[in-house]
């Protein structure tokens, strides 16, 4: 088990940015692939409680696309064009759209499948 190094203030954005700056590729690579892939299989097969599944694995997806273009942005060696660059400053504000939508909707269809009609 590895323990991260996160202050007692740190807000959770922090600690994302933080987190994704710390992964390899490879594991971006994962979060975005793997979260696209089992959002897409949600929809299309539409179990249970599918709204939930898609909105957690978009979170990974985004949490990847995010960590690509901010790593793509701050790597000073590599020459972009301006179209470039404010392509991926667009694609890592769309990608943190997608992620906080993304919660938002987990957190409230989470509420709403444990609730059920409970309230009604």
């Amino acid at each position: 088990m590895v323990l991260s190094s996160i202050a007692t203030s740190e807000s959770i954005t922090e600690a994302l940015i933080q987190r994704a700056r710390t992964r390899s590729d490879a594991r971006l690579s994962a979060d975005l692939i793997g979260g696209t892939f089992v959002a897409t299989a949600a929809a299309v097969w539409r179990p249970a409680g599918w709204f939930v599944i898609a909105s957690a694995a978009l979170c990974f997806a985004a949490f990847g696309a995010w960590g690509f273009a901010d790593r793509l942005l701050n790597d000073g060696g590599q020459p972009t064009s301006s179209s470039f660059f404010s392509f991926l400053l667009v694609f890592r504000t769309i990608a943190v759209a997608v992620g906080v939508v993304s919660a938002l909707l987990l957190l409230f269809g989470a509420a709403d499948l444990v609730m059920g009609t409970w309230i009604s």
